[in-house]
């Protein structure tokens, strides 16, 4: 196929230096960055005209890594569907599920009690009803918005004995197509559904798309896939992937918002096809690039950081940002990424620290 590296060249699955693997430590980096730089943006970003100049660099950044949680999925499947790795039904229960639970409760409870505390810090009050909606979003699952990942991910994790299974027996032909209908059904037809003609549909074909939640397992199944084939391909065949995927986020929500005379946000979901290109792209470019070597050496410092910068940095991107420091109030020309900067900055500081108690770095981070 057009980009291949060589016929004889293939090579089943991506460098692990270790127990690292330098494509996914290098697609982790720019995961947490990416995930800093959408918040960042979304923050102020779109309170500009729609259409405008400001308004198009918020979306712009908003879009260049706008697959940084896919690209997490990417990973995860990289290395929990690898059949070497002794991934068993027990393990899965007593070991991914919990440490995930663990994180997630932990966390909610520390976002959802930082404006109770707020609030005791400036009145010397704790108010009832607070602590009351505290308890009641904590117990019922209503988080802080960006930890859905983690609810996502359980789900993920739940599975993983079934698409393992997949994995390791379905042959090239069968698991092409499984990605195929995963690419038609979660990330093509939730994004035409809102258009005509297929706006018009209802009954039982309307039940057809596949959320962006069960997507994610399809995600995982793709991480896999590309580990065992992008080694076979040029660095440059993904990296035009990625351009295009770009192209679609970025033109497409542009395009449209400019239709509709505000933010259109279906080309920015996790499933939209273009965000699906730009996760593929960039992951494969990883693995390609990254073959048979190591990559950045500081990619498997801010590897093994990111899940607890993804964890703690709203607490300090929102401080900023009710500071005055935000994309709506300088030009997000600058303020997207100096604020990405500073936050990522602040995070890696407090992994840094908690990473050196047992418990939180086993359980939390």
């Amino acid at each position: 196929p057009p980009g291949e590296k060589g016929t004889h060249m293939i090579v089943p699955t991506a460098p692990v230096v270790g127990n690292r693997s330098a494509p996914v430590d290098a697609a982790k980096t720019a995961a947490i960055f990416g995930t800093i730089l959408i918040h960042a943006s979304a923050m102020g970003g779109f309170a500009w005209e729609t259409g405008s100049a400001n308004w198009v660099w918020a979306l712009f950044w908003g879009s260049v890594l706008r697959c940084a949680v896919p690209v997490f999925f990417l990973c995860s499947g990289a290395l929990l569907l690898d059949p070497q790795k002794n991934v068993t039904v027990r393990r899965v229960w007593t070991h991914y599920i919990p440490r995930i639970a663990a994180a997630l409760f932990f966390w909610a409870a520390a976002y959802g009690a930082w404006p109770v505390f707020l609030t005791w810090l400036r009145t010397g009050v704790v108010e009832a009803e607070g602590l009351r909606m505290w308890g009641e979003n904590l117990l019922f699952w209503r988080h802080k918005t960006h930890l859905y990942y983690l609810h996502i991910i359980l789900l993920v994790y739940a599975l993983l004995p079934i698409t393992r299974f997949f994995a390791a027996r379905a042959d090239r032909k069968l698991r092409n197509y499984a990605l195929g209908v995963w690419f038609v059904l979660g990330c093509v037809l939730p994004v035409l559904w809102a258009f005509w003609p297929l706006s018009q549909v209802g009954g039982i074909p309307a039940q057809y798309p596949i959320n962006v939640t069960w997507g994610a397992v399809g995600y995982s199944l793709l991480g896999r896939a590309l580990t065992e084939e992008a080694p076979r391909f040029r660095p440059r065949t993904f990296a035009w992937m990625y351009l295009a995927g770009l192209a679609v986020t970025f033109g497409g929500t542009w395009g449209l918002s400019l239709l509709r005379g505000q933010l259109y946000l279906g080309f920015l979901q996790g499933n939209a096809p273009g965000v699906c290109l730009e996760a593929a792209g960039l992951y494969g470019w990883c693995v390609s690039r990254f073959s048979g070597g190591a990559g950045p050496r500081w990619s498997k410092t801010v590897s093994q950081a990111s899940f607890c910068v993804y964890l703690v940095h709203l607490f300090f991107l929102e401080e900023l940002v009710s500071r005055g420091f935000s994309a709506g109030a300088y030009s997000p020309v600058w303020a997207v990424p100096a604020l990405t900067a500073a936050v990522f900055a602040v995070s890696l500081g407090v992994w840094l620290i908690l990473r050196r108690i047992p418990v939180v770095n086993r359980w939390l981070i």
